[in-house]
């Protein structure tokens, strides 16, 4: 969708799309079989990413809070390598083809005045100002990094052996206070965009609106699936186009949703899944200083020890192992383990795990792993 028909400032991730399904590529590949995965080495509730993407007919979203992230920039952010296996594991949980959407992260500022990389790869020389010059050496190098990423991960996806087709763009420029002057393009908002693919498409360079790229690529897919992306391929050369596209995303989001006539919107109720991995415990080792070692599968950081219901002091060693140096378990004591985010969102939950006889037993489907909606999220945390 063309975002200046949406109000001054507004993020429809952060107003009517945490409310109201839509279409999105995400539910028009779905409808033709396809998997969709969502990525984003960042938090799972930035930008309600959790709610929109749900809400926009995604099956999986890998949010940070699923992510054994080792390698930071010097800034803080996630590197944006860890993405590649989360791509690959996103692929590899379905038979099908899949569509996969993926936000990296690694270029972002703030950008520091200060000298913090040690090593740098590439060097920034000409600027004056000291502080300047070691904003754009930070900045560089971690485009030097995003760079390395793109390439892996192209290899990644081909040696899998399958048709593939990955647009690579970026929505932003970085926070350096660059105005038109200093571009060669001239043109603050414009973005180069990247179209890899081991099926032979013709090679073109030409300048695109950003709202027109999917349903370009879908055109030289022969995909025609989705209300908008159809409209962008008929109508995209045709008197009124425009002023047309305007009033069919205010019926969309906004309106009665005429175009429907009367049918239901062509989305899948919200069932997205966070991860594509279950957290599972098979042991739980206690101590003489009174502390327990929980031993499973999957943990990240942001794996959290409720034991009755309650959460534990808890330290991440790694994906298989947890420390809890104030818990002791006692007979009957019930254990699971929760993928949470920022505001105690609970994301997904493993199954509950009974301590008898000195084991943890499974309790099988007891766990949750779809998004819950705004409004029990809502709930759970007043109570």
């Amino acid at each position: 969708m063309n975002l200046r028909y949406f109000g001054p400032g507004e993020y429809p991730y952060k107003t009517v799309l945490k409310e109201r399904q839509s279409e999105s590529a995400a539910s028009a590949l779905s409808a033709l079989g396809y998997g969709t995965h969502a990525l984003h080495n960042n938090g799972g509730n930035f930008y309600s990413r959790a709610q929109v993407f749900n809400h926009m007919g995604f099956d999986h979203y890998t949010s940070k809070e699923f992510m054994n992230i080792l390698q930071f920039t010097e800034n803080g952010w996630a590197k944006d390598d860890i993405l590649i296996q989360h791509i690959m594991e996103a692929m590899d949980t379905t038979e099908q083809q899949d569509f996969v959407f993926c936000v990296s992260l690694q270029g972002h500022g703030d950008y520091p005045e200060e000298k913090v990389i040690e090593n740098p790869e590439i060097t920034v020389e000409g600027i004056e100002d000291e502080a300047l010059k070691n904003r754009w050496e930070y900045y560089v190098n971690q485009v030097y990094g995003m760079d390395k990423f793109a390439g892996d991960l192209v290899e990644a996806v081909n040696q899998r052996g399958e048709p593939s087709v990955i647009v690579f763009y970026g929505d932003h420029l970085p926070t350096l206070g660059l105005k038109a002057e200093d571009l060669k393009g001239r043109y603050l908002y414009n973005t180069n965009y990247v179209i890899w693919d081991n099926i032979g498409l013709k090679k073109e360079d030409r300048n695109i609106p950003a709202y027109q790229i999917m349903a370009d690529v879908f055109e030289r897919l022969d995909i025609h699936s989705g209300t908008v992306f159809n409209y962008h391929q008929r109508r995209r050369k045709t008197k009124g186009y425009l002023k047309d596209l305007e009033l069919l995303q205010y019926d969309i989001l906004y309106g009665k949703q005429y175009v429907y006539g009367g049918e239901d919107m062509p989305v899948k109720t919200p069932h997205m899944v966070m991860g594509v991995r279950d957290v599972t415990v098979t042991d739980a080792i206690e101590h003489l200083d009174g502390s327990t070692s929980l031993y499973g599968e999957n943990f990240t950081g942001n794996s959290k020890v409720f034991v009755n219901g309650t959460r534990q002091k808890s330290t991440f060693l790694n994906n298989t192992r947890i420390e809890l140096p104030e818990t002791l378990l006692n007979e009957g004591d019930v254990v699971s383990v929760i993928q949470m985010g920022s505001s105690s969102t609970v994301f997904r939950a493993s199954d509950e795990y009974i301590y008898q006889d000195g084991k943890l037993v499974v309790q099988e489907g007891t766990g949750t792993d779809v998004t819950k909606s705004w409004q029990e999220q809502k709930q759970i945390e007043a109570e």
